[in-house]
């Protein structure tokens, strides 16, 4: 497949909230990649920015002439701001990049390349974790170089029992525009954990799907991520959209995709890792998030209602009146008393 030359090839989707520290060396980080800025595009969203991020961004488009803002009227959360990226974006392909990471992407040219003659619908590649200041944590290789082959069979042969712990890293994939759109593949929104889904959905619908050995993004440790915060304090609304949103659309996907094969691992992963996942968060987390997380599941009983019966019999204990917040508290300080004698 010829390339077009008149056409801008890449997307860089980059949601901004709340990261001014962090979103200017994530823009050098692109900026550097190797590519020359007539064939890509930066689409930074801001989704509602509390901070002086705007400032940031609009310095770095009187530098490039290729970086476009869009600011959303009301916060929408990263899978809104994402899905503003897929639905402005000019590039063919799209490359979802956290404000607070950095791109690696030695030899994206030649990856270009082969994602524009293979006329891939998604590109894999590996990643490694940095700490605050850039400096190397760990390399997470999952991805040998691969043939083009169906989603299907791809996920099997890669992924295996493991599918849904590497799958879920959005910025880890190239995706072509034309088969999110054909697909309908958009983010859930005003909701965390909001790419858990969408990967293995994204994938499964490919049909042609290659992947690359080549470190090419830099997952940033920040503890004022999404994901650091819910590593240290557990917020209750972490907790619940953990258990019950990304569980729950989870085993939605099983019930789409079949009751064998890789339905059944979903199916798996939803119910032991997310849906019965939450107990343990609860017993390392405040007393007050506690006392949220039983407000929540209170609030919002019609959705929490058909995933109980996938509980097992202790989680099911902290849906009882009373009970429950009497039990995670006791757990609490016997988990913290066990983490003291460490």
């Amino acid at each position: 497949m010829k390339e077009n030359l008149d056409q801008i090839l890449l997307t860089f989707v980059v949601p901004c909230y709340n990261v001014e520290k962090y979103i200017q060396r994530c823009l050098d980080s692109i900026y550097a990649c190797g590519l020359h800025e007539s064939r890509f595009e930066v689409l930074c969203v801001n989704d509602c920015s509390p901070d002086n991020v705007q400032d940031v961004l609009e310095r770095n488009r009187e530098w490039h002439d290729n970086l476009r803002i869009v600011i959303h009227e009301k916060n929408m959360g990263l899978g809104g701001a994402r899905n503003t990226g897929i639905r402005e974006a000019k590039g063919k392909y799209l490359w979802f990049v956290d404000s607070d990471d950095l791109v690696a992407a030695q030899g994206i040219e030649a990856i270009i390349q082969r994602i524009v003659e293979q006329d891939l619908d998604v590109l894999c590649f590996n990643y490694r974790r940095v700490d605050e200041e850039g400096k190397e944590l760990s390399t997470h290789l999952v991805f040998k170089n691969t043939s083009s082959q169906d989603g299907d069979a791809f996920v099997k042969s890669v992924f295996g029992m493991g599918i849904v712990n590497h799958m879920g890293f959005v910025w880890r994939f190239i995706y072509k525009k034309e088969f999110l759109w054909q697909h309908q593949l958009f983010f859930p929104e005003h909701v965390r954990w909001e790419d858990t889904v969408f990967m293995p959905k994204a994938l499964l619908e490919a049909e042609r799907v290659a992947a690359v050995p080549n470190v090419m993004y830099s997952y940033r440790v920040n503890a004022d991520s999404i994901s650091g915060t819910f590593g240290s304090s557990y917020p209750a609304r972490s907790i619940y959209e953990f258990a019950f949103c990304a569980g729950g659309d989870l085993l939605r996907l099983s019930d789409e995709v079949g009751d064998k094969g890789l339905g059944a691992v979903f199916r798996e992963v939803a119910i032991q890792k997310y849906i019965n996942g939450f107990a343990i968060f609860l017993f390392r987390t405040s007393k007050r998030e506690r006392k949220r997380f039983f407000e929540l599941i209170k609030e919002r009983e019609e959705e929490v209602k058909p995933l109980k019966r996938y509980m097992n019999a202790f989680n099911k204990v902290m849906f009882v009146p009373l009970v429950g917040p009497l039990v995670t508290n006791l757990m609490s300080r016997v988990y913290k008393m066990k983490q003291l004698k460490l």
